[in-house]
């Protein structure tokens, strides 16, 4: 397959390095990334600034370029202008879990979701770190989300579908599997330190996430060790309540 990889922790990041050299190996791949951090960009997009575009060398066995815009920006001129006919877009690997309600915050998502939006499969990778360090080794992510590739490349190739796969920090042999399911609830508990007073106050935030309540979710498999698989789409609409909603406001708003 041809495959666009792109994130939105910058060309350089080593996620996105270690999940070109591993995809790589079997398909032919393109990455297309922010020249910056992007992170909780979601699905922003550049309509006020140009478009800048540069060829990187990141590996001899494929072509790179950063771009000064957002991930989904990455994703759109990778389809439209850099890539020619991509069969899936993979975004990736992300410093971070992107799970839950976390994912209306995210680059990494959006990026993926930008593919489906123009009816091409795509996939979110995100992998949890150690936020105290920086020395994770992004392998064990890769080495999962090329065996959900191989899967979803002869079994489930949906185009206007988004595959969010989460990997949580343990030890790849402490990972019990794969679960597919729903998004949990991420709330935080927001801190506003304030730092400095002008004319301005000037805060900070630090956030701790709260308890996890829900026990089929995203979430709470990651806590129990598992690879996290649920399916996104870029439709908003709450069918569940689409007809009861209908019939109290169509007939008496007028």
């Amino acid at each position: 397959m041809k495959i666009l990889i792109t994130n939105d922790d910058g060309i350089n990041a080593r996620g996105i390095i270690a999940l070109a050299k591993e995809i790589s190996k079997k398909h032919e791949i393109i990455v297309v990334a922010p020249r910056e951090q992007k992170s909780a960009s979601s699905h922003s997009i550049s309509i006020h600034n140009p478009i800048k575009i540069r060829e990187e060398k990141l590996d001899e066995n494929f072509k790179a370029y950063s771009l000064v815009g957002t991930p989904a920006d990455c994703t759109q001129a990778g389809l439209s202008l850099l890539g020619g006919d991509i069969d899936i877009v993979i975004s990736g690997i992300n410093r971070g879990l992107n799970c839950g309600t976390d994912i209306l915050y995210s680059g990494t998502v959006s990026a993926a979701v930008e593919g489906a939006i123009y009816s091409v499969p795509s996939i979110a990778i995100s992998m949890d770190v150690d936020w105290s360090k920086e020395d994770e080794d992004y392998s064990k992510a890769a080495k999962w989300i090329s065996k959900i590739l191989d899967v979803a490349e002869k079994d489930y190739l949906k185009e206007n579908v988004v595959l969010n796969v989460n990997v949580p920090n343990i030890n790849e042999e402490d990972i019990k599997g794969l679960k597919v399911c729903r998004l949990g609830k991420s709330t935080y508990k927001t801190n506003y330190i304030l730092v400095e007073e002008n004319e301005d106050k000037v805060y900070v935030t630090k956030g701790t996430r709260n308890d996890i309540l829900e026990d089929d979710s995203d979430l709470y498999f990651l806590s129990q060790g598992y690879v996290t698989l649920t399916p996104l789409h870029f439709d908003f609409t709450n069918f569940k309540i689409l007809d009861e909603v209908k019939d109290i406001f169509e007939d008496k708003v007028m």
